[in-house]
Protein backbone atom coordinates (compact mmCIF):
# COMPACT_ATOMS: atom_id res chain seq x y z
CA UNK A 1 0.00 0.00 0.00
CA UNK A 2 2.72 2.44 0.81
CA UNK A 3 4.48 1.86 -2.59
CA UNK A 4 1.08 2.34 -4.29
CA UNK A 5 0.35 5.17 -2.54
CA UNK A 6 4.27 7.05 -3.25
CA UNK A 7 3.39 5.61 -7.28
CA UNK A 8 0.52 7.95 -7.00
CA UNK A 9 2.23 11.29 -5.39
CA UNK A 10 4.62 10.97 -8.17
CA UNK A 11 1.82 10.22 -10.77
CA UNK A 12 0.15 13.95 -9.35
CA UNK A 13 3.64 15.55 -9.48
CA UNK A 14 4.43 15.09 -12.74
CA UNK A 15 0.77 15.64 -14.26
CA UNK A 16 0.07 16.44 -17.17
CA UNK A 17 -1.20 20.23 -18.29
CA UNK A 18 -4.77 19.55 -20.38
CA UNK A 19 -5.21 21.51 -23.64
CA UNK A 20 -7.41 24.03 -21.92
CA UNK A 21 -4.62 24.44 -19.45
CA UNK A 22 -1.77 24.86 -22.54
CA UNK A 23 -4.14 27.94 -23.55
CA UNK A 24 -4.22 29.86 -20.63
CA UNK A 25 -0.13 29.28 -20.30
CA UNK A 26 1.35 32.90 -20.80
CA UNK A 27 4.30 31.54 -22.28
CA UNK A 28 2.51 29.52 -25.04
CA UNK A 29 0.17 32.19 -25.88
CA UNK A 30 3.18 34.41 -26.59
CA UNK A 31 4.76 31.47 -28.94
CA UNK A 32 1.80 31.65 -30.66
CA UNK A 33 1.06 34.77 -31.09
CA UNK A 34 5.10 35.18 -32.23
CA UNK A 35 4.31 31.87 -34.77
CA UNK A 36 1.47 33.78 -36.10
CA UNK A 37 2.93 37.02 -36.63
CA UNK A 38 5.95 35.64 -38.78
CA UNK A 39 3.12 33.94 -40.42
CA UNK A 40 1.83 36.82 -41.63
CA UNK A 41 4.35 38.91 -41.85
CA UNK A 42 6.55 36.65 -43.70
CA UNK A 43 6.45 38.63 -46.56
CA UNK A 44 7.28 42.06 -44.94
CA UNK A 45 10.28 40.40 -42.92
CA UNK A 46 11.58 38.89 -46.50
CA UNK A 47 11.34 41.85 -48.18
CA UNK A 48 13.03 44.50 -45.54
CA UNK A 49 15.79 41.76 -45.28
CA UNK A 50 16.09 41.72 -48.98
CA UNK A 51 15.99 45.41 -49.03
CA UNK A 52 18.88 45.93 -46.51
CA UNK A 53 20.74 43.76 -48.52
CA UNK A 54 20.26 45.25 -51.83
CA UNK A 55 21.39 48.68 -49.93
CA UNK A 56 24.46 47.31 -48.77
CA UNK A 57 25.26 46.00 -52.49
CA UNK A 58 24.85 48.90 -54.14
CA UNK A 59 26.52 50.90 -51.46
CA UNK A 60 29.52 48.76 -51.91
CA UNK A 61 29.06 49.25 -55.82
CA UNK A 62 29.43 52.73 -55.26
CA UNK A 63 32.03 53.16 -53.31
CA UNK A 64 34.19 50.55 -55.56
CA UNK A 65 33.47 52.66 -58.39
CA UNK A 66 33.59 56.11 -56.98
CA UNK A 67 37.04 54.98 -56.21
CA UNK A 68 37.99 53.45 -59.69
CA UNK A 69 36.32 56.12 -61.53
CA UNK A 70 39.06 58.56 -59.39
CA UNK A 71 41.73 56.78 -60.14
CA UNK A 72 40.71 56.88 -63.80
CA UNK A 73 40.56 60.97 -63.39
CA UNK A 74 43.49 61.21 -61.36
CA UNK A 75 45.68 59.22 -63.83
CA UNK A 76 43.99 61.22 -67.03
CA UNK A 77 45.47 64.27 -65.52
CA UNK A 78 48.87 63.38 -64.42
CA UNK A 79 49.14 62.14 -68.25
CA UNK A 80 48.51 65.64 -69.37
CA UNK A 81 50.37 67.51 -67.09
CA UNK A 82 53.82 64.93 -67.38
CA UNK A 83 53.39 65.63 -71.21
CA UNK A 84 52.54 69.35 -70.73
CA UNK A 85 49.23 69.13 -72.53
CA UNK A 86 46.90 72.41 -72.53
CA UNK A 87 44.47 70.73 -70.38
CA UNK A 88 46.56 69.67 -67.91
CA UNK A 89 45.62 72.59 -65.23
CA UNK A 90 42.45 72.23 -65.91
CA UNK A 91 42.00 68.71 -65.60
CA UNK A 92 44.26 68.72 -62.48
CA UNK A 93 41.73 71.85 -61.33
CA UNK A 94 38.85 69.67 -61.80
CA UNK A 95 40.15 66.57 -60.23
CA UNK A 96 40.50 68.74 -57.22
CA UNK A 97 36.94 69.99 -56.95
CA UNK A 98 35.00 66.74 -57.55
CA UNK A 99 37.86 64.56 -54.97
CA UNK A 100 38.54 67.59 -52.40
CA UNK A 101 39.92 65.62 -49.22
CA UNK A 102 41.02 62.62 -50.63
CA UNK A 103 44.89 61.78 -50.72
CA UNK A 104 45.56 62.01 -54.82
CA UNK A 105 44.17 65.74 -54.20
CA UNK A 106 47.62 66.22 -52.36
CA UNK A 107 49.75 65.59 -54.99
CA UNK A 108 47.19 67.41 -57.48
CA UNK A 109 47.32 70.61 -55.34
CA UNK A 110 50.76 70.64 -54.91
CA UNK A 111 50.92 70.55 -58.77
CA UNK A 112 48.66 73.51 -59.20
CA UNK A 113 50.32 75.41 -56.46
CA UNK A 114 53.91 75.19 -57.87
CA UNK A 115 52.69 75.64 -61.53
CA UNK A 116 50.93 79.16 -60.76
CA UNK A 117 53.63 80.01 -58.47
CA UNK A 118 56.19 79.36 -61.23
CA UNK A 119 53.83 81.36 -63.62
CA UNK A 120 54.10 84.44 -61.17
CA UNK A 121 50.04 83.94 -61.27
CA UNK A 122 49.70 84.61 -57.39
CA UNK A 123 46.34 84.88 -56.87
CA UNK A 124 45.84 81.40 -58.13
CA UNK A 125 48.44 79.93 -56.47
CA UNK A 126 47.87 81.03 -53.73
CA UNK A 127 44.54 79.69 -53.44
CA UNK A 128 45.71 76.12 -54.30
CA UNK A 129 47.98 76.58 -51.63
CA UNK A 130 46.08 77.47 -49.40
CA UNK A 131 43.37 74.69 -50.08
CA UNK A 132 46.09 72.82 -49.14
CA UNK A 133 47.06 74.13 -45.60
CA UNK A 134 43.80 74.18 -44.31
CA UNK A 135 42.72 70.47 -45.66
CA UNK A 136 45.47 68.34 -45.11
CA UNK A 137 48.21 68.43 -42.25
CA UNK A 138 49.38 64.77 -42.57
CA UNK A 139 52.33 64.71 -44.96
CA UNK A 140 55.35 66.81 -43.46
CA UNK A 141 56.38 67.55 -47.19
CA UNK A 142 54.03 68.39 -48.86
CA UNK A 143 53.05 70.76 -46.42
CA UNK A 144 56.75 72.11 -45.77
CA UNK A 145 56.02 72.79 -49.88
CA UNK A 146 52.70 74.22 -49.50
CA UNK A 147 53.82 76.57 -46.80
CA UNK A 148 57.29 77.63 -48.45
CA UNK A 149 55.54 78.34 -51.23
CA UNK A 150 52.87 80.14 -50.13
CA UNK A 151 55.69 82.73 -48.36
CA UNK A 152 57.80 82.43 -51.44
CA UNK A 153 54.85 84.23 -53.22
CA UNK A 154 54.24 87.21 -50.71
CA UNK A 155 57.82 87.59 -50.65
CA UNK A 156 57.89 87.64 -54.54
CA UNK A 157 55.07 90.73 -53.73
CA UNK A 158 56.97 92.75 -51.41
CA UNK A 159 55.10 91.27 -48.89
CA UNK A 160 58.15 90.33 -46.86
CA UNK A 161 56.23 90.67 -42.78
CA UNK A 162 53.19 88.56 -44.20
CA UNK A 163 56.02 85.87 -45.53
CA UNK A 164 57.90 85.37 -41.99
CA UNK A 165 54.20 85.04 -40.41
CA UNK A 166 54.01 82.00 -43.10
CA UNK A 167 56.83 80.39 -42.32
CA UNK A 168 56.68 80.59 -38.37
CA UNK A 169 53.28 79.42 -38.87
CA UNK A 170 54.81 76.43 -40.70
CA UNK A 171 57.31 76.13 -37.52
CA UNK A 172 54.19 76.14 -35.20
CA UNK A 173 52.29 73.47 -36.79
CA UNK A 174 55.59 70.77 -37.75
CA UNK A 175 57.34 71.10 -34.59
CA UNK A 176 59.19 67.99 -35.24
CA UNK A 177 59.98 68.60 -39.54
CA UNK A 178 63.41 67.89 -41.19
CA UNK A 179 62.92 71.06 -42.29
CA UNK A 180 62.66 73.31 -39.01
CA UNK A 181 66.39 75.32 -39.27
CA UNK A 182 65.81 76.13 -42.94
CA UNK A 183 61.96 77.80 -42.62
CA UNK A 184 63.83 79.41 -39.35
CA UNK A 185 65.93 80.93 -41.55
CA UNK A 186 63.62 81.52 -44.12
CA UNK A 187 61.53 83.38 -41.27
CA UNK A 188 64.70 85.74 -39.89
CA UNK A 189 65.34 86.86 -43.76
CA UNK A 190 62.35 87.70 -44.50
CA UNK A 191 61.62 89.63 -41.03
CA UNK A 192 65.31 91.09 -42.29
CA UNK A 193 63.92 92.44 -45.24
CA UNK A 194 60.92 93.82 -43.30
CA UNK A 195 63.46 95.82 -41.53
CA UNK A 196 61.73 94.04 -38.24
CA UNK A 197 65.18 93.60 -36.15
CA UNK A 198 63.71 91.90 -33.22
CA UNK A 199 62.02 89.14 -35.46
CA UNK A 200 64.27 88.57 -37.19
CA UNK A 201 67.07 88.05 -34.70
CA UNK A 202 64.57 85.86 -32.81
CA UNK A 203 64.72 83.40 -35.84
CA UNK A 204 68.50 83.41 -36.64
CA UNK A 205 68.76 82.62 -32.36
CA UNK A 206 66.42 79.81 -32.76
CA UNK A 207 69.17 78.22 -35.29
CA UNK A 208 71.74 79.29 -33.38
CA UNK A 209 70.79 77.94 -30.36
CA UNK A 210 69.11 74.93 -31.14
CA UNK A 211 70.73 73.28 -34.39
CA UNK A 212 73.96 71.88 -34.83
CA UNK A 213 76.41 73.19 -37.09
CA UNK A 214 75.24 73.48 -40.98
CA UNK A 215 74.80 75.62 -43.66
CA UNK A 216 71.76 77.41 -41.94
CA UNK A 217 73.22 77.95 -38.73
CA UNK A 218 76.69 79.73 -40.41
CA UNK A 219 74.13 81.90 -42.62
CA UNK A 220 71.86 82.72 -39.45
CA UNK A 221 75.20 83.80 -37.31
CA UNK A 222 75.92 86.23 -40.59
CA UNK A 223 72.87 88.02 -40.73
CA UNK A 224 72.98 88.33 -37.12
CA UNK A 225 75.88 89.75 -36.81
CA UNK A 226 75.01 91.91 -39.50
CA UNK A 227 71.88 93.19 -37.92
CA UNK A 228 74.19 93.86 -34.58
CA UNK A 229 76.75 95.68 -36.12
CA UNK A 230 74.18 97.98 -38.22
CA UNK A 231 72.72 98.38 -34.77
CA UNK A 232 75.96 100.02 -33.01
CA UNK A 233 76.77 101.46 -36.03
CA UNK A 234 73.82 103.89 -35.12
Amino acid sequence: MKEGGNTNTMLRTHKRLTQKELKKDPLVILAAQVVDFLRKEKIKIISTISGVIIIVAISLFLVKGKSSSEINAFDIAMNAYNNNAPEAMDLLSKFVGRYSGSKKAEEALMKLGNHYLAQKNFDSAEKYYMEYINTFSDNPIYGFNAYNGLAGLYEEKGDYRKAGEIYEEFIDKYKNSAFLSMMYLNAGKAYFLAGDRDAAIHNFNKIINSFGDSREKQEAIFYREMLIDTTSGA
